[in-house]
């Protein structure tokens, strides 16, 4: 059976709501404060689960109260978390700011996430040429670069979500078999301005392609994304299904669903589709992890 494992982060997050972002310097009261599941990794195994794949997850939390607390809840979405270890090291944190609209600011603190490999699973996890490696770009790059030749002793494809941005080894990338970054993330990747429109995307997508991975995806927020598969390069148009309530996790929630997808063997742009449905629904409630519960579950073709 095709599975989903995500080697990636996992935080605490800290999330307090105002009315509209503070200017430097300027203190304004918050709405409310709320603590739950994180991280990029976290957030992407937990929806992946919840569209209907078997899900692990490999990474790293602290000793610490929150620690207890983030394996708990990420298990509670249905993810086999055996492989997620406890190192002496708090556990990450994200501090997390959402404006009236629905719009966010992070503030990352790694914390046990340095401490992420894949070492400590190698023993007793062994990847099938139909799973699906997650991977992130909040662990160190050594980690990622061990996770990409690990997945590929085995025959899985790895995903990578180069999320938040940062420089990347040519070499790492041209081993990606699927590249999802978001428009800003795409410029900082190719040493360019931000994509503005959905075929200046369509164009960026196919620069990535270029090079090295078999498929890449741009998402572009409200205007859907671009993706490049191939020889092939299209725009998707956004999904919306109700008014955004918060926008946290969302990008997580369509990686995901997307890797899900992937793994039960659907088409490219129908996998592409489910990742942007799953996204689309995850703003329709507060928090990241925690506005999964009502994703689509996606069914094999």
């Amino acid at each position: 059976m095709a599975r989903v494992i995500v080697v990636g982060s996992i935080n605490q997050d800290v999330t307090v709501t105002v009315d509209r972002f503070p200017a430097p310097g300027e203190t304004l009261s918050g709405s409310s404060l709320t603590y739950g599941l994180g991280g990029k990794g976290a957030n992407q195994a937990a929806a992946a689960a919840r569209s209907g794949i078997p899900t692990l997850f490999v990474g790293a939390v602290g000793t610490d109260l929150a620690g207890h607390s983030l394996r708990t809840h990420l298990a509670a979405h249905g993810v086999d978390v055996s492989h997620l270890r406890e190192v002496d090291s708090p556990s990450g944190t994200a501090l997390i700011t959402v404006a009236a609209s629905g719009e966010n600011t992070i503030i990352l603190d790694a914390g046990a996430n340095r401490a992420s490999s894949i070492a400590h699973a190698k023993a007793s996890l062994f990847p099938a040429p139909s799973d699906i490696v997650v991977l992130q770009a909040e662990i160190p790059p050594a980690a990622n670069a061990a996770a990409i030749e690990w997945a590929h002793s085995f025959g899985a494809r790895v995903l990578l979500n180069l999320a938040p941005a940062r420089p990347t080894d040519p070499a790492t990338l041209s081993r990606v078999d699927i590249l999802v970054v978001n428009e800003t993330e795409a410029g900082l990747t190719l040493g360019m301005p931000a994509p503005a429109t959905p075929t200046e995307a369509i164009g960026v997508a196919r620069a990535l392609r270029g090079m090295g991975p078999r498929h890449v995806v741009v998402t572009l927020g409200a205007q859907g994304a671009a993706w490049a598969s191939g020889a092939e390069a299209r725009h998707s148009p956004a999904i919306t299904l109700g008014e955004a309530v918060d926008t946290t996790g969302a990008g997580d929630a369509c990686v995901g669903a997307l890797a899900a997808a992937l793994a039960l063997g659907k088409p490219f742009d129908e996998a592409v589709a489910d990742g942007m449905r799953a996204g689309a629904a995850a703003v329709l409630a507060p928090g990241a992890a925690a506005s999964y519960a009502n994703l689509p579950r996606i069914t094999r073709n």
